[in-house]
């Protein structure tokens, strides 16, 4: 009967997210291919244990109790209702178990349960977006302000735990996704956490961090947290981000737009500047009357402060600010960036109302490499570099050979030897309508001649020896390691031209590599090589190229010593000339032993380090033993990678001494 049975299915959501306050809603369906069964359809999860605003019907979802739910007449269909709370916000999803359970066995084995089938429902609960942020700019601050009071402002059990604000350069107006709170990914910057404003309508943060001519971007997330009984804050939670306000400061100053290189030279380089004129409204002419000055000044490098004027230009009426550009000659623009401001002056102040931004030249630096040139280049301006356009020249002309919104650019498949010359068009924008898009501005030229500076890849070694046959280690021709190894240039595409090899050895693990040998020849990748004691040692070889790169070392391979000591159980000290002394059998790595020696009565009568032995029957007084049977017991100190070893095994056995 138990085939004849089949399953329930439900039919239902598979997740859902929320804004807190809002009411979770949806219907589940259980159906079973048999049309005869009944069915139960119940729920657990967290929404019906919540300490605030539990989901409801709590008692017709449960499996079991009185009341609970029921067998009823498929299909069965209920609905889940969850009014959710600002206490209910959560990093992590809420789930519910349906379960529906036919009543086939209960109906034929009584005292059974039916077949059942579950089903999970996950539901996020995230924290409502704080509303109505607004920006206003003044000379030197942006304030930033949003709506009060928030909507989960007031939470129970203090979850509620403040603001913080995000700042980008630029808009990313990207749609709000309920399931994904925070800012993640989007680029924008943390600036700080705010506490609730404790009264008005508005709460608020001033950002003194900005510059002129700059579109700064702002969202406010809300933050939640849990309690210690101390208070300390944990499982910190954000809201969804609020929507994005941008806005710029007043331009009461002129800004510069342009700082390009016009001509390469150590003593006779020339660098365009090029500014705009601040906005009569927001310059306020009749509080800042005329006459107006400008001083454009100049420092050395990038992020200079070594200021000095290189030109002041003066106007009567605003209407007269006409002079937008000067050509600085005389610089040493091939080694050197240039850094630019100008002060603005008012009414014949000598104290600047203010100053422009700071912009530097676009300073590319060149760092040659195998068949390849690696151009990067450095710059600080107030506006955004979108894109860069990088030149090569071509012997005639200079043409384009790539795009890049990064500062790097890596120029392949270049010959070696030769010399290659580049500049960098920088296009850049403030992102504000009345000034146009893009500006460009050029670096200084510069040259490099692709080197082969790269090392080949390392070598993959394997290492042989006696130990791993079963030869007799007294043959001390064959006492010796076989090195062999792959070469790079079958393991590696980017390596084509191994020359040689360097052999490097260490007597025991861990200690420094020395080299002890170089094969000319990258055809042989095999090396025969005899440590002063045994054959344990650790191994690596590298790869050179023409141009003498070495690679790392290759895997490093240590090798140990198989120690051999055994003990014969009988000699015959009779001064015939034939085993008159005891010895061990042929052993090899082998450093010293303890050897002591017993008669039958527990008496010491032998001991020696001497590996050798060489007990010629006499006891500690030189005194010749009788005949007879004798213990002994002998620990080995063996010679390892690691250094001198006593062995684990301690030899204990008898010596029949015949005479």
């Amino acid at each position: 009967q138990c085939d004849e049975n089949r399953a329930p299915e439900i039919e239902t959501i598979d997740e859902i997210c929320v804004v807190a306050g809002d009411v979770v809603q949806f219907n589940v369906t259980a159906t079973d291919p048999d049309a005869g069964d009944k069915i139960k359809l119940s729920a657990l999860g967290s929404p019906f244990i919540v300490e605030f605003s539990p989901a409801d019907d709590e008692e017709t979802w449960r499996p079991f109790g009185n009341p609970s739910a029921t067998y009823d007449q498929q299909p069965v269909t209920k609905t889940f209702r969850w009014q959710t709370t600002c206490e209910h916000i959560s990093d992590l999803p809420y789930t519910v178990v349906f379960k529906a359970e036919d009543d086939f066995f209960i109906q034929n084995v009584p005292g059974s349960t039916g077949l059942a089938t579950l089903k999970t429902v996950r539901i996020k609960v995230v924290g409502p977006q704080p509303e109505d942020v607004q920006a206003e700019p003044e000379s030197d601050r942006i304030t930033v302000s949003w709506a009060r009071p928030y909507s989960c402002e007031e939470t129970q059990n203090d979850y509620f735990f403040g603001f913080s604000v995000w700042r980008r350069e630029g808009s990313n107006n990207f749609p709000i996704d309920t399931c994904a709170p925070g800012l993640d990914g989007k680029g924008y910057t943390f600036m700080a956490n705010v506490l609730p404003a404790q009264s008005g309508d508005r709460h608020e943060w001033t950002d003194t961090d900005v510059e002129r001519g700059r579109t700064y971007c702002y969202r406010i997330l809300a933050r939640f947290a849990k309690r210690t009984e101390t208070g300390q804050p944990y499982n910190l939670v954000e809201s969804l981000p609020s929507e994005e306000v941008c806005v710029q400061l007043r331009r009461n100053v002129p800004l510069i737009t342009n700082v390009s290189v016009e001509a390469t030279s150590t003593t006779d380089g020339r660098v365009l500047v090029k500014w705009v004129k601040p906005l009569a409204e927001d310059l306020d002419t009749l509080l800042n009357p005329p006459p107006y000055r400008y001083q454009l000044r100049r420092a050395d490098g990038i992020g200079g402060t070594n200021f000095s004027t290189i030109a002041e230009f003066t106007a009567q009426s605003y209407w007269e600010l006409t002079q937008s550009e000067y050509l600085d000659a005389g610089l040493n623009t091939q080694n050197e960036a240039y850094t630019y401001d100008i002060a603005f002056f008012v009414n014949g102040e000598t104290t600047p109302l203010g100053y422009a931004p700071a912009a530097s030249s676009v300073f590319l630096s060149i760092a040659p490499t195998d068949n390849a040139n690696e151009l990067s280049w450095e710059y600080s301006v107030p506006w955004v570099n979108e894109k860069f356009v990088v030149y090569r020249f071509n012997g005639t002309a200079w043409d384009s050979i790539g795009t890049t919104t990064d500062s790097i650019y890596l120029d392949e498949g270049l010959v070696n030897g030769r010399e290659y010359c580049y500049y960098v068009l920088a296009e850049g924008t403030y992102g504000i309508p009345e000034i146009p898009s893009p500006m460009i501005n050029l670096s200084q030229e510069a040259c490099a001649v692709p080197v082969d500076n790269v090392p080949p890849c390392p070598p993959e070694l394997t290492v042989h020896n006696i130990c791993n046959e079963d030869i007799n280690c007294q043959e001390n021709e064959i006492l010796e390691n076989r090195l062999s190894w792959i070469n790079p240039m079958n393991l590696c595409e980017k390596t084509d031209d191994v020359v040689s090899y360097n052999i490097y050895f260490a007597a025991t693990e861990g200690a420094t590599l020395e080299l002890i040998g170089n094969i000319d020849d990258s055809g042989d990748t095999t090396f025969f090589h005899q440590p002063e004691r045994g054959i344990a040692g650790c191994y690596a070889v590298t790869a050179l190229d023409t141009f003498f790169n070495e690679s790392a070392f290759s895997n490093i391979v240590c090798v140990d010593n198989c120690p051999n000591y055994e003990l014969p159980n009988a000699f015959t000290p009779n001064g015939d000339g034939f085993n008159d002394l005891y010895i061990p059998y042929p052993y090899c790595f082998i450093e010293s032993v303890e050897m002591l020696i017993y008669n039958r009565w527990g008496e010491l009568v032998f001991s020696t380090k001497d590996p050798n032995l060489n007990w010629n029957g006499e006891n500690l007084r030189g005194k010749p033993l009788p005949a007879g049977t004798y213990h002994y017991v002998c620990k080995v100190i063996e010679q390892r990678v690691t250094g001198n070893v006593l062995s684990p095994v301690v030899l204990r056995g008898y010596i029949d001494l015949i005479r």
